[in-house]
């Protein structure tokens, strides 16, 4: 009886796990077979019907957008050299005041060199 349960258990086992087919993800479904690549014929016939305007608006957003990036990175970098200043007036020991000093200089340089 016992050897009939085991005997049993091991049929299930193995059956459910020969059952299960791969599944693949696609975006948020899944299903049998591996996804689709992008459609190639959907592409040109949206690139072609968009008009010059809104081309030279998503340029102008796009432009917006990378000056406004440069921006704040130089935003960053100025409050990062002023934390500098502050933790150089403020004193430490001499191998922490010569990695305040490097970073200080190279603080200066990339600002120097990237915004203005």
């Amino acid at each position: 009886m016992v050897r009939l349960i085991v005997a049993l258990a091991i049929a299930c086992a193995c059956s459910a796990a020969l059952a299960q087919k791969k599944m693949y993800r696609c975006g948020n479904q899944f299903q049998e077979r591996p996804c689709e690549g992008p459609k190639t014929d959907a592409a040109p016939s949206s690139a072609a019907k968009a008009d010059p305007q809104q081309k030279q608006e998503t340029a102008a957003k796009r432009q917006e957008r990378e000056q406004a990036i440069h921006q704040a990175k130089c935003e960053n970098y100025a409050e990062e050299l002023g934390d500098m200043n502050r933790r150089i007036k403020a004193g430490a020991d001499e191998k922490v005041m010569d990695q305040f000093l490097r970073r200080q200089k190279e603080m200066k340089i990339r600002i120097d060199r990237e915004c203005k």
